[in-house]
């Protein structure tokens, strides 16, 4: 992530002024420049600019705009990709200019200059729904609190801020109702801080390194504020020293919301906002090379990375490698001496680590934690994306050939499939519990069935290794589709250890 401040006079184009009507209906001095290039400077009295970024050849001066919307009093917007819109947001002065757009690479922002005028506005891209309606077609979105098992945002942008109080923020709501069936129910307003200069602050900390993610970002709790602008408790969290680009796990907010701060898991999470809030005196501009949105498995990208401005949502997280054809153990040419596992069978991992209980003719193995490839790649034995989080060992660990999760009434585990796995009955897995009885309080979601575990098995979770049979016809589980995920929550209220030896089909 780029970001320049008080940056010197642009240079090396034309400045000659033209005056134009902007959509807002109101005239503005605009600078005359090629007929193939968007407006980038600022219009400023001062002369502050935007040299930086106007002469990186890599960057937004390389791009032509597409669509461009200025000064717009009824929140005009752009779709910049499929599920993400660029709004005009001048909710609090409207004497700002202010200008979003949308360039030919796929790459937007917007710039502007609040040198006349009071009052906060925040220029945004969503990625969901908003509180008074607003949505932007991603189907995850409004998603109820308890159902968010994953939830990342990728970011790299390039932004330059001069003048007054600034900041780089991302939010979103948690409502009573989804906006479909009632708007303006939201309680809570949460966001994240992503960058800030030193004439934005709230005080003293309220809770310092709350948390480091997967990704290591630590995570502040800057404040909370009893009504926020709309009346709702404010929650403001901060990235320590700002964000240098990359992803984000925001789901740790969601978990340390409920954990810490009782926050009803009922509620409906809006979908995902980031944008530059300003005031008076400030003028800067913001170009989005990459905003891509990770929600319980299912990626939606945007930004300069993709082939065109509208793109199509992807299945699986954009960190996934091409996935491996391999279906069957590699690590040795000789099967066990049983073919197929038994419930008595040795299923704990042996250290040749041979596929002992697991059947050497058509399994399919989906992971088997052997190390090859490693859990903290978040890669699994398919060449798919896996990861898990909030648990009390965070994102669980590999002891012994086998991932083990410590739960407390938290977690979220992730194993996608990516392919039709229609040609086998049985989901497996190889799996133990501390207390025994598991099944009662891990909840499964597959192929469109989901329950508790026990709802789907006639076998028990026991304290050594054993395997759980989840008959897929009988549990209503469609195995065609592309994009299958095996996904496990642990928020119903129990407390335990899971150590999870393989997962497989049969």
């Amino acid at each position: 992530m780029t970001h320049d401040s008080d940056t010197d006079e642009p240079t090396g184009e034309s400045t000659t002024s033209d005056t134009t009507t902007d959509s807002g209906g109101r005239l503005r001095d605009r600078p005359s420049v090629s007929a193939q290039t968007r407006r980038r400077f600022l219009l400023t009295g001062a002369g502050v600019g935007l040299g930086a970024l106007a002469l990186n050849a890599s960057g937004p001066a390389s791009a032509a705009a597409v669509e461009e919307v200025c000064n717009s009093d009824e929140y005009g917007s752009i779709d910049v990709a499929d599920g993400f819109t660029l709004v005009d947001n001048q909710w609090g002065n409207s004497e700002a200019d202010q200008c979003v757009w949308l360039n030919d690479d796929g790459s937007y922002g917007y710039d502007f200059d609040a040198a006349g005028g009071s009052g906060i506005n925040y220029p945004e891209v969503i990625c969901g729904t908003k509180p008074w309606g607003t949505d932007t077609g991603v189907a995850e979105f409004p998603i109820r609190r308890r159902d968010v098992e994953e939830l990342v945002i990728d970011v790299e942008a390039e932004y330059t801020e001069s003048g007054g109080e600034w900041d780089f923020a991302e939010e979103w709501w948690l409502m009573d109702q989804p906006p479909s069936q009632e708007t303006g129910t939201h309680v809570y307003e949460i966001m994240l801080l992503l960058d800030w200069n030193d004439q934005h602050s709230h005080g003293a900390v309220q809770a310092e390194t709350v948390w480091t993610d997967r990704f290591g970002n630590t995570v502040d709790h800057w404040t909370t504020y009893a009504g926020g602008g709309t009346d709702a408790t404010f929650y403001i969290f901060r990235i320590q020293g700002g964000h240098d680009g990359g992803r984000i796990d925001l789901s740790e907010i969601v978990d340390y919301l409920t954990a810490e701060h009782g926050v009803d898991e009922s509620l409906w999470l809006s979908g995902v906002e980031l944008g530059n809030e300003y005031w008076e005196g400030s003028s800067g501009e913001t170009t989005y090379n990459t905003f891509d949105v990770t929600i319980n498995g299912t990626t939606y990208e945007s930004g300069s990375g993709t082939d065109t401005p509208t793109p199509t949502p992807t299945e699986t997280p954009t960190e996934t490698e091409t996935p491996t054809e391999t279906e069957t153990p590699t690590e040795t040419e000789t099967p066990t001496e049983t073919e197929t596992p038994t419930d008595t069978e040795t299923e704990t991992p042996t250290e040749t680590e041979t596929e002992t209980g697991t059947p050497s003719g058509d399994a399919l193995v989906v992971n088997d934690y052997d190390g090859d490839p490693a859990w903290s790649s978040n890669q699994n034995d398919l060449g798919q994306w896996c990861g898990a989080g909030s648990f009390e060992n965070e994102g669980g660990d590999v002891q012994d050939g086998a991932l083990v999760m410590e739960y407390d009434n938290a977690g979220w585990f992730v194993e996608q499939i990516g392919q039709d796995v229609s040609g086998y009955s049985d989901l497996v897995f190889v799996v133990s519990g501390a207390n025994g009885g598991e099944e009662d309080e891990v909840l499964l979601d597959f192929g469109g069935a989901r329950g508790l575990l026990s709802a789907f098995t006639d076998d028990a979770i026991g304290t050594s290794a054993s395997t759980v049979t989840v008959d897929m016809d009988s549990a209503g589980i469609d195995p065609s589709s592309g994009g299958l995920s095996v996904r496990l929550n642990f928020w119903q209220g129990g407390a335990s250890t899971l150590e999870i030896d393989e997962i497989r089909f049969e």
